[in-house]
């Protein structure tokens, strides 16, 4: 199976954490971080072995967000970041997710106009050079307080003409997400696709943290969710819902939400019919690709192609973008 030749749909990639290794050895040193050699560049940048848990996988994002900080860099990073879907992955349809308030950190000369400007313009150019569609989704941040998460509804809501959908980060535990009920359920009113991070950590109240998010914050697709695999009643309700799974195979490996790969749940899942997709979560740091992701569940779980184009097209159809504007460049009927 050529893997790479696979025409590929990404519904869960964070923007910010896509950057490639050669531009960050040309712009580290401009922020005052010194690489002199290949093990610091993957000391501060990758990760490669599994973390401790999600929490201290998430502050090693902070040395990549650094370089987010003027208009004309997160245009070229944007670009960047489609490119290498398209020309690495042969990805046609990708759906980029970012924060307003973690681009903005650091860099308090940005509003989120700039910000969202400056990603709209690596976006278009990115679209007139390839054969791909490509979406925006707006990430509130669940540990920043509740003054942010409304001004970031209200600017997703505001920019609806060029954001896909709505979305729920950064680490679950402790931060429930019901109180963000108010703000999800206007911007489905909006016309915004809401796609939630949860069911990721391992802990015992995991699956119980999905159907919240479908309840209360009206999600279809969920941001990992991986975690149902430990509660057949929830497991059910998923399926019974239609509910798309966002899961990233490397990605739960690393924050060991699933401590052996071999064993992720993912196969499973497909297998009692939910619907599951493939991701990979923040390739750039963790040096990955989506065709990676793809081998690991041929290989190690032992799923054929028939069933990787399957995955592949319930991600097609489940992505956010407009069924017009995901036809031209898809290869089969939606």
């Amino acid at each position: 199976m050529n893997i790479q030749r696979l025409p590929k749909v990404e519904l869960h990639r964070h923007l910010e954490l896509c950057v490639r290794p050669s531009t960050i050895y040309e712009l580290a040193p401009q922020f005052g971080i010194s690489l002199p050699d290949e093990q610091a560049f993957r000391d501060r940048f990758l990760i490669t072995e599994p973390m401790n848990d999600l929490g201290s996988v998430l502050n090693k994002f902070l040395d990549t967000q650094k370089l987010w900080a003027s208009e004309e860099l997160i245009e070229r990073l944007t670009f960047e970041a489609c490119e290498d879907a398209f020309k690495i992955d042969n990805i046609r349809i990708l759906e980029l997710r970012y924060a307003p308030t973690f681009v903005r950190m650091g860099h308090e000369h940005l509003s989120f106009e700039h910000i969202h400007r400056a990603i709209l313009r690596g976006v278009t150019k990115a679209e007139a050079e390839f054969p791909m569609a490509v979406g925006l989704i707006c990430i509130i941040q669940r540990i920043l307080p509740v003054e942010e998460a409304e001004a970031v509804t209200n600017f997703a809501i505001e920019n609806r003409a060029s954001f896909v959908g709505l979305d729920l980060a950064d680490n679950e535990v402790g931060f429930d997400s019901k109180p963000f009920a108010p703000f999800f359920l206007r911007a489905k009113e909006a016309g915004l696709g809401i796609t939630v991070h949860s069911g990721e950590a391992p802990v015992a109240n995991a699956p119980r943290y999905v159907k919240e998010a479908i309840d209360y914050l009206g999600a279809t697709r969920i941001g990992h969710g991986v975690q149902i695999y430990r509660d057949a009643s929830i497991m059910e309700f998923v399926r019974a819902k239609g509910i798309v799974l966002e899961l990233c195979p490397t990605s739960n490996y690393l924050t060991q939400a699933i401590p052996v790969l071999k064993e992720h749940p993912f196969r499973r899942l497909f297998e009692a019919g939910i619907k599951t997709t493939v991701n990979s979560d923040d390739p750039g740091i963790f040096n990955i690709d989506l065709n990676n992701e793809y081998r690991i569940l041929s290989e190690r779980l032992g799923m054929s192609v028939e069933q990787l184009e399957t995955c592949t097209d319930i991600a097609a159809k489940a992505s956010f973008i407009t069924l017009e504007k995901k036809q031209k460049v898809w290869p089969r009927r939606l």
